[in-house]
């Protein structure tokens, strides 16, 4: 019963959508995720075909990218209409002109500085030779380095000659195997399956900022708020499903959860509560966070949240 209760918002948005444009051909609405539990209502959505059941005459299409460049790249060509990333990336689209916004939040998460060599403490012992994975340049995963590196080095670009871009998997990778990467900056599940392999924790993006953030965002081109407005609103209505679904009992949705990220259910649960993570569609801190980014030169100007965010998303600074 619960679960037909909490289809009924995103079932009546399509609704409304069917009634309002009438029958039209078939579309596709490709969307664009990344990897580890921060993307879990995304998860339920797949799993329980809420798009699909909202939008019966749209092609439902999902794919998993390594970073935001890629997303970035597939949403100016066309190719994707709907990407989650980090609120960073988000925000320098903004300011460089990328013609998107942001129409809801997914998730906050304890980003970890993870580190494989016992000697380091700080930013400061990293050698000239170690090299730091990150997701990519421009990542919220760089960017948070750069506001370290200035806090604790003076200089926001102390390590930008020292980068690796690799997906979280694949630095984990790297990281167990040793080598010349020294420092991982990561989100769960990766952070705690390192720490458990006996590596170390330096430093948190909270540290860093010094308040709560929203880590990942959804993201939308403005053309399909414009002009495909029944698509958006659908998505917007089946995630908020989703979130919901999730919050309502956690335990059950790591049960369902864990066979899809291969770990046992109890450890998924962990992951998904660790360090406060949430899962929530109001963005929170973003204002502090584009202020800091102006702050060292990522952005030239800290952007007010009309400039980032359609209207009707919750924004609290």
């Amino acid at each position: 019963m619960r679960k037909r209760l909490l289809l009924i918002p995103c079932l009546w948005a399509a609704l409304v959508a069917a009634t309002a444009c009438g029958p039209a051909p078939r579309k596709t609405l490709t969307i664009a995720e990344q990897f580890g539990i921060a993307y879990a209502p995304l998860q339920v959505m797949k799993e329980d075909g809420l798009l699909e059941q909202a939008l019966p005459d749209v092609t439902v299409r999902w794919v998993q990218m390594g970073g935001p460049t890629a997303i970035r790249e597939g949403m100016l060509s066309g190719d994707i209409d709907i990407g989650f990333m980090g609120i960073g990336p988000m925000l320098i689209g903004v300011d460089t002109g990328m013609p998107w916004k942001c129409f809801t939040a997914l998730s906050a998460n304890e980003v970890s500085f993870i580190t494989n060599r016992k000697d380091i403490r700080t930013l400061a012992d990293l050698g000239p030779e170690d090299r730091i994975a990150i997701l990519s340049p421009g990542s919220t995963q760089h960017i948070l380095l750069c506001m370290a590196a200035q806090q604790q080095l003076g200089s926001a670009d102390a390590f930008d000659s020292r980068l690796v871009s690799l997906s979280h998997p694949d630095a984990m990778s790297a990281m167990l195997a040793g080598g010349e990467i020294a420092l991982h900056i990561t989100t769960p599940p990766y952070a705690e399956m390192e720490l458990a392999a006996g590596m170390h924790k330096i430093l948190t993006g909270q540290q860093v900022t010094g308040r709560p953030f929203t880590f990942i965002c959804g993201v939308a081109m403005t053309d399909l708020y414009l002009n495909r407005r029944a698509l958006y609103d659908a998505f917007r209505a089946c995630l908020q499903t989703a979130v919901d679904g999730i919050n309502a009992d956690l335990p059950a949705a790591a049960k369902r959860l864990a066979p899809g990220y291969g770990v046992a259910e109890g450890t998924l649960l962990a992951e998904m509560t660790y360090n406060g993570s949430i899962y929530g569609t109001a963005l929170e801190g973003v204002d502090g966070f584009a202020a800091a980014m102006a702050e060292i030169g990522l952005l030239t100007r800290a952007p007010s949240a009309d400039a980032y965010a359609f209207p009707g998303v919750e924004v609290s600074p």
